[in-house]
């Protein structure tokens, strides 16, 4: 009974050795940095309300215009090299900053620009617009985690 015990603990001890080394070998290395590639479309809304009452207001001919980066809002490891791919479908040009990581860009209507940083500080840092007011051009976030 012993023996069959003994046998069972070796063999039990044995495959969580191999399992662990698997996990191991299979782990991203904490050595090399990941290499992250994000897809980001810039989109103008148009929006015209020909008539609308609201608490017995009325109003007519309001337009709303607003610009939002999809996805508005990124989570990178720190440490990441980061290939960021805008695509502006605006009618107008459009900019893109993240100014920890020096990034201010312009793009033309239509265009794709490939942008490229080292996610190298941790923190929330704010996506923007250097071009347009911020009630018209909504604010996103790059989330660095450590």
């Amino acid at each position: 009974m012993r023996r069959a015990v003994w046998e069972f603990s070796a063999g039990l001890l044995t495959a969580l050795a191999f399992g662990a080394m698997f996990f191991a070998a299979c782990a991203p290395s904490a050595s090399r940095p990941r290499s992250l590639s994000y897809d980001i479309v810039i989109e103008a809304f148009d929006t015209t309300i020909p008539e609308a009452t609201i608490e017995g207001v009325t109003i007519k001919n309001v337009r709303a215009f607003n610009v939002i980066n999809s996805p508005s809002d990124i989570v990178i490891p720190a440490g990441s090299e980061v290939t960021l791919r805008v695509t502006n479908k605006s009618p107008i040009s459009e900019g893109f900053s993240i100014d920890p990581f020096n990034i201010r860009e312009v793009i033309k209507p239509g265009e794709t620009k490939t942008i490229t940083f080292k996610a190298d500080k941790i923190g929330a840092f704010t996506i923007w617009c250097q071009l347009h007011p911020q009630n018209i051009h909504l604010r996103g976030t790059l989330n660095v985690i450590p």
